[in-house]
């Protein structure tokens, strides 16, 4: 036989084999995954897995459990500390103090201020006199790296996960601006959906009055597609006082764990999750998204 045949006869086999191992790895690496799940019901109202359809990639899944999470939270409240920002200190620590005096005793929180750095001005602690306080201490100076800031709080919220925390948390006081991250937008939206974390965001007005921005979205898309990505909501800071309690009776009353192994589809890269309601009073919300093994390059 030819040297010329058996290279064909390889490329054919190889072919063949790639193909093969591209259909047969459609459900490859299939693991169970959860997800939290934030559902609106009328009072008292019981709900079940039998109440929603649930699709990761226009695929629909098998639902494992569903079941309220009655645990506390585990929250870092994240404020932009920046010289621009269009709030002044006195209500920015004001909508900071509400966010704090709506927590229930058994939640804790860390406390950053960022500008070119994330600072932790108070530990994760359950001290509502400690956490008060802290809301007092924040400094305006600088650039906002919020980016940067996001990946540095979604590593310390993520390490929670290993000690059983379920409710992780990232409440943002920001307009979504960011100057000179290293991080990029996606990179940050990966980890929070990566570890399972829900971002809520105080928005603040935005000082780019709406301009493009290069190589990044504009404030007030960052915010929303942090939110809508993560399964949180965007409470504007004027609405402060019913918003943080909004936000704090959700985390308590609202919260659910969907478990599954996802089928029928391919994991590598990232696939939009939708839940479908079967009754008009009910409401679900979840992360925009899943993350797959393969990010494309930055």
């Amino acid at each position: 036989m030819s040297g010329t045949k058996l290279i064909l006869i390889f490329l054919l086999a190889f072919s063949i084999a790639t193909v093969s191992f591209a259909q047969s790895g459609k459900d490859e690496g299939r693991r169970t995954l959860s997800v939290n799940v934030i559902v609106h019901c009328p009072k008292n109202k019981i709900v079940t897995k039998d109440n929603f359809e649930f699709y990761d990639s226009g695929v629909q899944q098998e639902i494992e459990n569903f079941a309220p999470v009655p645990t506390g939270s585990q929250m870092v409240l994240l404020v932009d500390n920046s010289i621009s920002l269009r709030v002044e200190p006195v209500p920015l620590q004001k909508a900071a103090l509400a966010v704090v005096d709506e927590l229930y005793q058994d939640d804790q929180m860390l406390v950053v201020g960022y500008n070119e750095t994330a600072d932790i001005i108070q530990d994760m602690t359950g001290d509502l006199g400690k956490l008060q306080l802290s809301t007092s201490k924040f400094e305006k100076k600088g650039f906002p790296k919020l980016f940067d800031a996001l990946i540095a709080v979604s590593d310390v919220l993520g390490q929670k996960a290993q000690t059983g925390v379920e409710k992780r948390v990232i409440i943002l006081i920001s307009d979504g601006y960011d100057s000179g991250s290293q991080t990029k937008f996606i990179q940050a939206l990966y980890a929070l959906q990566d570890d399972n974390i829900i971002l809520y965001a105080i928005s603040v007005p935005d000082r780019t009055h709406g301009a493009l921005l290069r190589d990044k979205p504009k404030p007030t898309a960052v915010l929303e597609r942090l939110t809508v990505g993560t399964g949180g909501t965007i409470v504007p800071i004027a609405d402060i006082s019913s918003g943080a309690k909004a936000i704090a009776d959700e985390l308590r009353n609202n919260w659910y764990k969907l478990t599954y192994t996802p089928a029928g589809l391919s994991t590598t890269n990232d696939r939009r999750l939708l839940i479908i309601s079967r009754e008009d009073d009910l409401q679900f919300r979840t992360k925009g998204s899943q993350p797959g093994r393969f990010r494309p390059p930055e």
